[in-house]
């Protein structure tokens, strides 16, 4: 057997600190079958900043008022020579453009009782839209007019977690001891289980064929939205199935509870490409440390830090 390829990105070049009470590492390996690695993954400060040095008192309470927001996202493109690649990046760069552009920056997004989860709906479903159209119009202008990606992200604006999920990438949640599962398979043989509670043999395709994705599917994407109140201490997984079909929930859990999460992620790769690695593989461990701790990693010394929309197409229309 030969030896495992060499861990491709880890975060240690995209985050370091914690920002909105999270502490993020992830890792993107090509695995020991694949010549190139269609998976990405993205840990980003989200936010609009106006960096104030001096003003009236006034002035200066409207323009602290901001918000800003943690983001995260795991996708595992589609399509082979190339297209699954360009359609991970390009559905992670789509909605990351459009989630900067166009939610709702109102601080009800982060208040403790959650009262403005209701706002975050229509945003993140709209931004799963945009990626799909993006992911759809590179397709048609390619040699892979085919290619999909899947994309499984997440928003934290203290103490809120917003899921928007489509695909068979997973977030999972591990409380006090308690490991679950917050998002569905969108696979074909997870829809058989769900509508004739009859197991689907696990050696089937079925595990293989997605019925929802960003772009690859006839069908507009219809995303999973998941909200949840975070607490200190709580630890999210986000990967790929490079690991998941390699690697049990119970050997997940095992892992989740052995380190620091950096050392997770690594340790999750090399359980992956051990048990035959016969996928790309990406992992992304974000820890809860709560607003108390947060600080800014990214932050610059220009006066003033303004960013402007720059995305600003409608979402495509929804079919009935």
């Amino acid at each position: 057997m030969t030896n495992a390829p060499a861990t491709i990105a880890s975060s240690s070049s995209v985050a370091t600190g914690v920002h909105g009470g999270i502490d993020a590492a992830g890792v993107t390996n090509v695995g020991r079958s694949r010549s190139g690695n269609e998976d990405a993954f993205l840990i980003a400060t989200l936010e609009r900043s106006l960096v104030v040095h001096d003003s009236s008192p006034r002035a200066a309470a409207a323009a602290n008022a901001g918000l800003s927001g943690t983001l995260l996202m795991v996708a595992d493109g589609m399509g082979g020579e190339g297209g699954g690649d360009v359609a991970s990046r390009l559905a992670i760069n789509t909605v990351a453009s459009y989630l900067l552009n166009r939610m709702p920056w109102t601080t009800a997004l982060a208040t403790p009782d959650g009262a403005g989860a209701a706002e975050m709906d229509g945003p993140l479903t709209s931004a799963l839209v945009v990626g799909d159209a993006c992911v759809r119009l590179a397709a048609a202008n390619s040699t892979t007019p085919h290619m999909g990606t899947t994309l499984t992200m997440a928003l934290v604006t203290w103490p809120m977690l917003y899921v928007a999920h489509v695909g068979d990438t997973r977030c999972y949640l591990l409380r006090a001891g308690q490991f679950s599962r917050l998002t569905t398979d969108h696979t074909v043989a997870q829809k058989v289980t769900d509508e004739t509670a009859e197991p689907v043999d696990p050696a089937s395709e079925l595990h293989q064929v997605l019925w929802n994705s960003l772009g690859g599917v006839a069908n507009l994407p219809e995303p999973q939205i998941v909200t949840l109140k975070l607490e200190a201490n709580d630890r999210l997984l986000f990967c790929s199935d490079g690991l998941t079909k390699h690697v049990s929930d119970q050997q997940i859990l095992a892992t989740l509870t052995s380190g620091a999460n950096s050392v997770v992620c690594e340790r999750l790769i090399e359980l992956a490409n051990a048990a035959g690695g016969s996928d790309n593989v990406t992992v992304l461990v974000a820890d809860a440390r709560g607003a108390a701790e947060s600080n800014h990693p990214f932050r610059t010394n220009q006066a003033l830090e303004l960013t402007r929309p720059t995305f600003n197409s409608r979402p495509p229309p929804r079919s009935a």
